[in-house]
């Protein structure tokens, strides 16, 4: 089966919150065995109720409470959830003037929507993320990431295995996740397209379970080439 990416068109969710699985039972909606769905962390946050009025509140401070860590305070470059994102990932576009910050406790409403969903379908197999936009140093525009992943395992690893010539491979591994989600978040779009869902069809080579998290393809600081740069900063300030 070709690998397929499909766009839901849905409603609109409101914040400062409303529920998102009214989406899930639209009618342009289905998945199949060993699907993977796409979620705007935007729709999560709604969800939540993670809103906060513009006007009500200093953004920069904002920015400081939720990021895990800050670069400078005049530089709106921050780590949170593990990720390198600007402004901690809060978000005003499609806010109807509110601030929409990331949602939290993501791992357990991924895991709810999953239990949802594969019981609606009748499927056992299907994987969860939730995708935001983040950038790429030296690079114009944005390009998709995983937030927070449920139900597949993320990372493929080639440890072990050999190269076309023969060389066994010792530290190679494809971020499944991330690769899936820049398409994703590509058809979903930054406007008005209001296509907060994305099914991926016909991905091989993907192991299911709910015993994958987000934390098979994390990186401690430490651990990460670009710990290092953080380091540096560190030091320099």
């Amino acid at each position: 089966m070709p690998l397929r990416f499909s766009a839901v068109k849905t409603s609109t969710l409101y914040p400062p919150k409303d529920n998102i699985f009214p989406l899930f039972d639209s009618e342009s909606f289905s998945l199949e065995e060993s699907d993977i769905l796409c979620i705007a962390t935007k729709c999560l946050a709604i969800h939540q109720g993670r809103c906060i009025k513009i006007g009500t509140v200093d953004k920069k401070q904002l920015i400081r409470d939720e990021a895990d860590w800050l670069l400078n305070e005049n530089c709106p470059l921050t780590i949170k959830d593990g990720i390198v994102i600007p402004f901690s990932g809060i978000d005003e576009s499609n806010g109807n003037g509110y601030y929409i910050l990331w949602p939290q406790n993501v791992t357990k409403l991924l895991a709810d929507i999953h239990k949802y969903l594969c019981e609606k379908f009748t499927v056992k197999n299907l994987g969860i993320m939730s995708i935001d936009s983040k950038i790429v140093p030296f690079r114009r525009g944005t390009v998709g990431a995983a937030q927070d992943i449920f139900g597949f395992n993320p990372i493929k690893d080639y440890k072990g295995k050999v190269d076309l010539f023969g060389r066994e491979l010792k530290l190679t591994s494809v971020n499944i996740a991330d690769s899936l989600a820049s398409v994703a978040c590509y058809l979903m779009g930054e406007g008005d397209e209001c296509c907060p869902l994305i099914t991926i069809r016909g991905a091989e080579n993907v192991e299911f379970g709910r015993k994958f998290f987000m934390k098979n393809m994390q990186l401690a600081k430490e651990d990460d080439m670009f710990g290092n740069i953080l380091n540096f900063h560190n030091r320099m300030n």
